[in-house]
């Protein structure tokens, strides 16, 4: 009953008070009653607790069986390999420590032999690079690398007590291979760029160079070990420069001939252009062509104040003081249709010999210098250029030989004294010794157009003419007005002077044929006035008169060349200037 009591959920008195009282009652209709009630009701939770139970119960059963089997075997086959693998680390560990013993071994033993297969071994990638390389500054590097080997076999073979190995003399022999083969192709590569300047058609030898100089180790290279190729190759590429050189300047010549130049005749001279001389038309001298043997007499038209205009050259003197020393370039020569004096083509030529001769000698200096011999270097340089000197030369008197244009002379003169300071600053005396031989042509022309200007002045017309310098007609008196040839002698002169103290060094003024030039001159002019004054009432004041406007004219010349210290005044300008302001008071105090 109790355990009835338990399943039903009831209280097992009540169950029994109950059964007691309801024994004659109708069962059916006490359980249909009871049936109803909660509290008779069964506990279901208890049977699906009890069923969930089972079905555990059941997992766990098959789990036993079907997993924990497979979980134990494969824990004992771990267990196994472990045991195998703890065995092998004990072999391995064994082996390091043999393999250890042995390193050292092999250390102590090869520590004299690794050296020697270090300076021995020559790289199969460099003789590769050697053989099919393209030369460049990378394959320099190869270079370096040969002259290394070089020197460690050396040391090998002359040190007896280092023992070889028994190819050495195979290792000798292909390092000698690889040196043949950097020489060779070297020397190919050399008369590869040599051949460049050779071609028909003109290459400039700037590009060819700058390639040269970027592998200039090769050739170095070539003169430790093969000198008579090394002198082979530098004398064939000076014969292929001065062939160069003489076709570029024949062609740069030509261009220059082709220039428009201001004809300067016997009419500019000084007495010419004044009121007695005056003309409208003379003839003259022209350049046609310095390769001809002959110029030709053509007309041209020289009016007075063109005549005038020439004593004046301050226009001129840009050519000397300009910084921009620019070469004119062949086609613009060629195209140039301005009128121009004979120095521009003076200078042009003269100052691309020197740039080119300066870039030359560097380029041989760099490359081709053997043992720092720069005696040699010279040597060459005359060598590479003595046809352009010659022609250059030849030029210089075609352009000089009919021309009376005597300052054009004399500015040509200074042009060349500033390209020999330049020349000495670049340390260039090949083109110094040239530009001596350019003033050896220039100084006897210019003594000569010197002797032309006095004897003109010798044949001036004795007259009392003054110059229209005030624009008044009322005021020609010759004794308060200058003559008109002292006039236009003041610009001669003053211009004379200008281009006596344009240098860019100190030099001995009295030493230059200038210096006793201008006093020549001077000494006939003064015998001009002397005879002009005689014309007059008063010839100590006609003289004074024009002294005195030549004196004036030195001293505003002080202004113009921005000269205020006299004690800085050149020589040749302080005596002259010294000797007309005598002359002013000298015949300023003849009463």
């Amino acid at each position: 009953m109790e355990e009835l009591g338990t399943v039903l959920g009831v209280d097992i008195k009540e169950l029994s008070l109950k059964s007691a009282n309801s024994s004659g009652d109708d069962a059916l209709s006490n359980f249909l009653n009871d049936y109803h009630t909660q509290r008779y009701q069964a506990n279901n939770s208890l049977w699906d607790e009890l069923k969930n139970l089972e079905e555990d119960h059941q997992q766990v059963q098959t789990t036993l069986e079907s997993v924990i089997p497979p979980i134990r075997e494969y824990i004992e086959n771990f267990n196994l390999q472990l045991s195998e693998f703890t065995n092998d680390l004990g072999f391995i560990r064994n082996k390091s420590s043999e393999l250890k013993s042995l390193l050292e071994y092999n250390s102590v033993k090869l520590a004299n032999i690794s050296p020697l297969v270090n300076d021995l071994m020559i790289s199969p990638s460099v003789i590769k690079d050697i053989i099919h390389s393209k030369i460049n500054s990378s394959w320099i590097e190869n270079i370096a690398y040969i002259k290394d080997k070089q020197e460690i076999y050396l040391k090998y073979k002359q040190d007896n007590e280092i023992a070889v190995p028994k190819d050495f003399g195979q290792l000798c022999q292909v390092l000698n291979i690889s040196k043949e083969i950097v020489l060779e192709r070297s020397k190919k590569f050399i008369i590869r760029e040599i051949k460049k300047l050779r071609g028909h058609q003109p290459v400039p030898c700037q590009p060819v160079q700058n390639e040269m100089i970027k592998v200039k180790e090769i050739f170095q290279f070539i003169v430790e070990n093969n000198y008579s190729l090394a002198l082979e190759l530098r004398q064939a590429y000076s014969y292929s420069m001065r062939w160069y050189y003489k076709a570029y300047f024949s062609r740069y010549i030509r261009s220059l001939t082709i220039l428009q130049f201001k004809m300067i005749d016997a009419q500019y001279a000084l007495g010419n252009g004044l009121s007695n001389t005056s003309f409208k038309k003379g003839s003259g001298f022209a350049i046609s062509s310095y390769l001809t043997t002959t110029y030709g007499r053509t007309s041209v038209a020289v009016t007075d104040e063109s005549i005038q205009d020439y004593f004046q050259i301050s226009k001129r003197l840009s050519l000397l003081t300009q910084e921009d020393n620019t070469v004119m370039v062949s086609q613009i020569a060629e195209n140039n249709t301005m009128q121009n004096y004979v120095e521009v083509g003076f200078k042009n030529l003269n100052l691309a010999i020197l740039d080119n001769c300066t870039v030359e000698y560097k380029f041989l200096k760099e490359f081709f210098l053997i043992k720092s011999n720069e005696q040699e270097l010279k040597g060459i340089i005359e060598q590479v250029f003595q046809y352009t000197f010659d022609e250059a030369l030849e030029y210089t008197k075609q352009l000089f030989l009919n021309t009376y244009d005597i300052f054009g002379v004399l500015i040509s003169i200074r042009i060349a004294q500033q390209l020999q300071f330049e020349s000495q600053r670049r340390k260039m005396p090949v083109v110094e010794e040239y530009l001596n031989a350019q003033l050896m042509l220039l100084w006897p022309k210019f003594q000569q157009l010197v002797d032309f200007q006095c004897e003109s002045l010798r044949r001036v017309s004795i007259t009392t003419n003054v110059a229209n310098i005030f624009g008044k007609a009322t005021q020609r008196d010759p004794l308060t007005t200058p003559h008109e040839l002292t006039v236009q002698f003041a610009k001669f002169l003053t211009s004379f002077l200008t281009l006596a103290i344009t240098h860019e060094d100190q030099i001995d003024e009295r030493s230059e044929p200038l210096y006793n030039s201008i006093i020549r001159v001077r000494n006939d002019f003064e015998t001009v006035m002397t005879k002009c004054s005689k014309k007059t009432k008063s010839p100590e004041r006609m003289l004074a008169t024009n002294y005195m406007y030549l004196y004036n004219s030195l001293q505003h010349q002080h202004t113009t060349l921005q000269i205020y210290d006299s004690a800085s005044l050149p020589l040749i300008l302080k005596e002259t200037e010294d000797h007309f302001k005598a002359l002013v008071e000298a015949f300023s105090n003849v009463k």
